[in-house]
């Protein structure tokens, strides 16, 4: 009878603890992506844990971007998995370095300006003499080389000082993720003080990464993912950042 009711006892603990916990990095801690103890990454990872229940469960670590690099990129056989990247944003662009998961949502690069002095952007000479307002320790791809010469770069902390620069007339123009802009701008009064060019600058779809050999949690990623494009749930969430 002791066998019995210890096999018993496993067959009932066995699901509880069938869930393997793992961190989901984020290194994004502006809004929406962290909204004071909440925000888009810990509704991602609450609505990933729902999704996957039994089989993975994700506890959220904001770190910054240096310490994710030094922590966990270098490590090839790094456990759990890091949101909203791209693999332009890791330098694995062809996808050999990490398992890389569906796209998680499309964001692009915005050029915003003031609506009386309005920048439609082409290309990086678009921006000839300008004054941009940049985020300090961020690198803004094919202009890097021009900041200093025939572009006055002014660098701040966060990107909704950036908004307000520009919308002061203070700055030019500056560069920011839609993902990031279009929450900023609905929350903070900025709703028409500012133009956003209709040509990006760089666009790019956000996805989840984990190490090459997780083969198995990304496939589970990915069943989730294909679910939400037409699960109510997931785009209410998306709505609630102004991500659709």
């Amino acid at each position: 009878m002791g066998l019995i009711r210890y096999g018993l006892l496993l067959s009932l603990v066995a699901p509880a603890m069938a869930e393997e916990a793992l961190k989901a990095y984020n290194t994004y801690q502006s809004q929406p992506f962290v909204v004071g103890q909440g925000g888009l990454a810990a509704d991602v990872v609450a609505y990933l844990n729902g999704k996957l229940k039994g089989k993975y469960q994700f506890t959220l670590s904001t770190v910054p971007r240096e310490r994710l690099n030094s922590t966990v990129i270098n490590d090839p056989k790094f456990k759990g998995v890091v949101l909203f990247m791209s693999p332009q944003f890791v330098g694995d662009a062809d996808k050999t370095r990490f398992r890389w998961s569906a796209v998680l949502m499309e964001d692009a690069n915005g050029v915003l300006s003031h609506p009386s002095k309005k920048i439609e952007y082409v290309n990086p000479d678009t921006l000839k003499g300008k004054r941009f307002a940049g985020i300090l320790g961020n690198k803004y791809a094919g202009l890097e080389e021009r900041f200093g010469k025939d572009i006055d770069r002014d660098d701040v902390a966060t990107e909704l000082a950036n908004l307000q620069k520009v919308a002061s007339g203070r700055s030019d123009v500056t560069i920011m993720s839609q993902s990031i802009y279009r929450y900023l701008i609905k929350h903070n009064g900025l709703d028409g003080k500012l133009h956003v060019s209709a040509t990006p600058h760089i666009s790019f779809s956000r996805h989840i990464f984990a190490a090459k050999a997780e083969d198995k949690l990304v496939m589970a990623l990915d069943e989730v993912m294909a679910a939400s494009k037409t699960d109510p749930a997931w785009k209410a969430l998306l709505a609630k950042y102004s991500l659709n």
